[in-house]
């Protein structure tokens, strides 16, 4: 060791010494004495948070739970989405209801038949028997539930029978509102009122006389209605065309020009016009043997469908003298009598 440090070999080994203890102490300190001498070490420990519930009344709540959960998935209330009938009676319905829900198809009291919907609550209704000439209104039933809207349909005499001044289907089907007034038409006995895709397809009276009008016009097309020169309403045609309004107030009895003006963005793109009479309400006796005039509507069309030939129209001009100027010339909103044939 000397021979290494010379002759401060002792001073070299007794600093060396208090150095290495310097660093072991010192590693000592940092390893086992906290920085902050007020801190406290708690081991870690993990909380587990424990909630005492009375198991019963948490099964029964979450077994209602599900349950009420289940029921209002599978339970909808049943709704039309197409109603056609062609020229020789067939009828076909398309809906929705519940899934894989048995709905049942009415004619007034009387069931006109039955179908399951699919795993997607779609239904399809084809009644075996084609409907026989006559006025028939639908309405559905799923599972305790009723459909909201009903559907009524006419179907005019002779109706296979297609001649030269017949070549449309007379067949009329209109989706009704809960109060009977017409909410939209899917078939109408004429198109002779279309202008490009607006058309005017029925009339008829809310429970206050208030005129309710519906057609057909652009998806999303706006329609201000006109009588004369004042705008009476303003109507939206849904995604599917179809528009309805019932003006809020009744109109005043007379001879009007009735204007519909087709509006999108801002620019008339279609408009038509038709005459209608608005009788004084308070007059007439409402009874079974009572027709409203819808737009396209004739004596002779209106005598075929009751009569099952046109040319018996005579009958209701007579019956209706004091309202028909013209038998050439009737106008929506009249109502006429119609007597019986014999």
């Amino acid at each position: 060791m000397k021979m290494i440090f010379g002759e401060n070999t002792k001073q070299y080994l007794t600093g060396g010494g208090l150095m290495i203890a310097a660093i072991v102490f010192l590693f000592l300190v940092i390893k086992y004495v906290p920085l902050d001498p007020t801190k406290v070490e708690v081991e870690p420990f993990e909380e587990k948070i424990h909630f005492e519930v009375e198991p019963e009344l948490n099964s029964q709540t979450a077994n209602n739970k599900d349950k009420s959960e289940i029921k209002s998935s599978l339970l909808s209330e049943p709704t039309f989405d197409v109603v056609n009938v062609d020229n020789e009676g067939q009828l076909i319905i398309a809906g929705r209801a519940g899934k894989n829900q048995l709905v049942q198809i009415y004619n007034g009291d009387q069931l006109l038949g039955e179908v399951t919907t699919n795993q997607f609550g779609e239904f399809v209704f084809m009644p075996d028997k084609k409907l026989v000439p006559g006025a028939y209104d639908l309405s559905l039933a799923s599972d305790g539930l009723k459909s909201l809207d009903s559907v009524s349909i006419i179907v005019p005499e002779n109706q296979s029978i297609i001649t030269a001044e017949n070549k449309a289907n007379d067949v009329i089907v209109t989706v009704n509102n809960a109060d009977g007034t017409i909410k939209k038409v899917l078939q109408g006995a004429s198109n002779s009122s279309e202008a490009n895709n607006l058309s005017f397809d029925s009339l008829s009276y809310s429970d206050k006389g208030s005129l309710n009008l519906s057609g057909k016009a652009k998806p999303g097309s706006k329609i201000d209605i006109y009588i004369g020169q004042k705008l009476v309403g303003t109507a939206y045609a849904d995604t599917e065309g179809y528009w309805n309004i019932i003006l809020d107030k009744p109109v005043n009895p007379g001879d009007y020009i009735l204007r519909f003006n087709e509006i999108e963005n801002g620019n008339i793109i279609a408009s038509l016009e038709t005459p209608i009479r608005q009788i004084d309400l308070t007059e007439v006796a409402v009874s079974d043997n009572m027709i409203l005039v819808q737009p396209g509507n004739s004596l002779w069309r209106i005598s075929r469908r009751f009569y099952g030939e046109g040319i018996m129209y005579t009958l209701i001009f007579k019956a209706n003298q004091n309202q028909i100027d013209n038998p050439d010339l009737i106008y929506p909103g009249q109502i006429f009598e119609i007597p019986n044939s014999n």
